[in-house]
């Protein structure tokens, strides 16, 4: 396992199944044809396009070690129906993109932190938070586990075949130093690949199991290692001004097959 983050970083599946999947096609959306079929042919930040192949697991590394995360992008076609499943989501009914995904896509009861929750503490991110030490409030939040969600990435930049791209989703900054230990410990139980080690023991042997909790489990959409393989992963969280999505915390977690 590796891990690794950037120097940019302060905040931070199942794959997400949007209810207005796009599939594009020229003949049923009288799209136009030839080089500029989308309106990102132009990149104005002048980057160059993605491999055709898709970006390789010493690109990723490399972006992220470098700190040129901007030189990831996604392709033409891609950055397009991205776009075009935001527009398609009723401001009028959820606040932004975030609200929608944490609640729909997500399915979480809310934005809030479960830490957040206790103790009859207020439930709405605007509300004054109560008076309290700065040693309670990171007691509180050690022994209260966020809410975390891992799914593919359904808007990807694209990689190639002998990656899979994942993006965690938590409600709160799982990047930080005091959130590293569970972090490290939801990814283990969720992407290593290992008979048992997300079973729960009577002896309390399973470290994952007992201290997490079912949810915490091998991840359903992570693709069987190829013999004599095991799983090997890194991440990152975008620097402010690359997130298209803001509301929400969430790193970007890429999984490959390595020799035992």
């Amino acid at each position: 396992m590796i891990t690794i983050a950037s120097d940019l970083i302060n905040p931070p599946s199942e794959s997400i199944q949007c209810p207005h999947q796009l599939g594009y096609s020229e003949a049923e959306n009288n799209l136009p044809t030839g080089p500029k079929r989308f309106p990102h042919s132009v990149d104005y930040q002048g980057r160059p396009p993605p491999p055709k192949a898709g970006y390789g697991w010493e690109q990723i590394l490399s972006a992220i070690e470098s700190n040129s995360l901007h030189l990831l992008r996604r392709t033409d076609k891609g950055q397009y129906e991205y776009e075009q499943w935001q527009a398609s989501i009723d401001l009028g009914q959820y606040a932004n993109v975030g609200q929608y995904i944490a609640l729909e896509l997500l399915h979480w009861p809310n934005l809030v932190d479960p830490a957040d929750q206790i103790q009859g503490r207020t439930a709405t991110p605007s509300d004054p938070p109560p008076q309290e030490s700065d040693q309670e409030d990171a007691d509180r939040f050690q022994k209260v586990l966020p809410r975390l969600t891992l799914r593919l990435n359904h808007y990807p930049f694209p990689v190639q075949k002998s990656v899979q791209y994942f993006v965690l989703w938590a409600t709160r900054d799982m990047s930080t130093p005091q959130e590293r230990d569970t972090l490290d410990r939801f990814l283990e139980a969720r992407l290593l690949w290992k008979d048992g080690c997300c079973e729960d023991n009577s002896n309390g042997s399973s470290k994952v199991q007992n201290t997490v909790g079912d949810d915490w489990i091998r991840s359903p959409d992570l693709l069987t290692p190829e013999p004599g393989k095991k799983k090997e992963w890194i991440w990152f969280v975008n620097p402010v001004e690359l997130r298209s999505v803001a509301t929400v915390h969430h790193l970007h977690v890429f999984v490959r097959d390595v020799d035992i």
